[in-house]
């Protein structure tokens, strides 16, 4: 289908410029909000705009989508899988929500030719403790919020769905590590001084090259 689809869009003349709109990228920012969506969207969203000629900063993930609330009662924001999600109605009962509540920006063309409201302004909701409705949400004013100070002057990401309160508040001793060979000869130490107050910071990783983000998987806790 979606090669069928590809071929009809060369004889519709839809390029990609007419779908990856500046419209269609706030449409990601406030769908990544209400499903309380991981903070890699934002380097890939900001990679794909950059890529396409359209103009999409940090900052719009502040603007566009840290005052939505989140719709979706889904790990490691509540307690349900992504298979729950499905079954519940998907991204498709989302965008619904976001389009009733007229955030969305309902003309923005999708690949199918149709506008992103003509795709799911029909969509059903099948459990309603999984997807809220956006006047009755999960969580209020939870989506992407962009931080600045001087440990990320040019700006840092947090995902406040998936916050606890005593961590969108706290003070506590920096526990920086230079680059990730630093911190995996230091992190077994046990005379590493850390505890559980500490806010641990990897330098010199990012999107470029090996080591990638610093997550679980690359900055795990001290044992």
């Amino acid at each position: 289908m979606a090669g069928r689809r590809i071929v009809e869009q060369v004889r519709e003349n839809i390029t990609m410029s007419k779908i990856l709109t500046r419209e269609a990228f706030e449409n990601a920012i406030m769908a990544l909000a209400a499903i309380g969506g991981s903070t890699n969207a934002v380097i890939h969203l900001l990679a794909i705009a950059g890529r396409i000629g359209v103009k999409l900063e940090l900052e719009d993930f502040d603007k566009v989508g840290s005052r939505l609330p989140c719709l979706v009662n889904l790990q490691p924001s509540g307690k349900y899988l992504m298979e729950d999600f499905y079954y519940a109605g998907g991204l498709p009962a989302v965008l619904h929500e976001l389009g009733a509540a007229g955030v969305l920006h309902k003309s923005a063309l999708t690949a199918n030719g149709k506008t992103i409201w003509e795709n799911n302004k029909e969509a059903p909701c099948h459990n309603r403790e999984v997807i809220f409705p956006y006047d009755r949400p999960f969580k209020p004013a939870a989506g992407i919020a962009v931080l600045k100070g001087n440990l990320a002057p040019e700006g840092a990401v947090i995902k406040p769905s998936a916050a606890t309160p005593g961590l969108l508040k706290h003070r506590g001793r920096a526990v920086v590590f230079e680059d990730i060979d630093d911190f995996h000869k230091r992190i077994d130490d046990e005379r590493l001084d850390v505890d559980e107050t500490c806010v641990m910071v990897l330098k010199n990783c990012g999107p470029k090259g090996y080591p990638g983000m610093a997550e679980v998987g690359n900055m795990p806790l001290p044992p």
